[in-house]
């Protein structure tokens, strides 16, 4: 402390503050993807508390798979969008299947979606698009609904994860959809 200075206020100084906001702000901003390689833990599914919140989110996100798929047989024109979009959320339903440990469940065959959910894709491509956009949205809030209660730090990651490729579908459709 130098003589012509005022003496220290009692209390938390300005620095500490802001670099303890910046410290906060760092790490809720940046979660990493570290923990994406991480796996929830599994024991048995009957006894696995969230094995109800991870069925719930693979039977979602095999109908966004199915939705997808649909879209692209019936708007042959937007197939090649589609592709990576189907091929990421067909991803998490792996991811998810991994996660129940069922290793092998019956999930949607990229060929293969029922005459039905063809029929219920609208007949134009920007409704149709629009329609995707909801559904992946519906999915997102969903899956991060469950994220939260989730009582195992792995599943709600997953969950989480889960959400987020949602999200970024949705918004990657939007931009086809407005390019249509």
């Amino acid at each position: 402390m130098s003589l012509g200075s005022p003496p220290p206020r009692p209390g938390v100084g300005r620095r500490r503050l802001l670099l303890g906001g910046t410290g906060l702000v760092a790490l809720t901003a940046v979660p990493g993807c570290s923990w994406l390689d991480r796996e929830p833990e599994t024991p048995s599914p009957q006894e696995h508390p969230d094995h109800d919140l991870l069925s719930g989110a693979y039977a979602r996100e095999s109908a966004v798979v199915a939705a997808v798929q649909a879209t692209a047989q019936r708007h042959a024109g937007l197939a090649p969008s589609l592709s990576p979009v189907a091929a990421r959320a067909q991803e998490r339903v792996t991811a998810l299947e991994e996660a129940l440990g069922t290793g092998g469940a019956p999930s949607p065959a990229p060929e293969a979606s029922p005459p039905t959910a063809t029929a219920a894709v609208p007949a134009r491509p920007a409704p149709a698009l629009r329609a995707l956009v909801t559904v992946s949205q519906t999915a997102q809030r969903d899956h991060a609904a469950d994220c939260v209660r989730a009582s195992d730090p792995g599943v709600a990651r997953l969950l989480a994860s889960v959400a987020a490729g949602d999200g970024q579908d949705a918004v990657i459709l939007r931009t086809t959809r407005s390019a249509t």
